[in-house]
């Protein structure tokens, strides 16, 4: 195991519920992409390509 330390950018459990409570379920959408966007981005760099 790394000892590196890793900050993720997932979105918490509170802050869904914050988004959700919210009504603000365009925001928690454009979260959520961009937390996709950033594990294929991880998954491409790991493998040379995502088919």
């Amino acid at each position: 195991m790394s000892n590196e330390n890793h900050i993720s950018s997932e979105p918490s459990e509170e802050a869904i519920a914050l988004f959700l409570a919210n009504d603000n379920g365009d925001a928690l959408t454009d979260l959520l992409v961009a937390a996709l966007d950033e594990a294929f981005d991880v998954l491409r760099d790991a493998s040379g390509t995502l088919h």
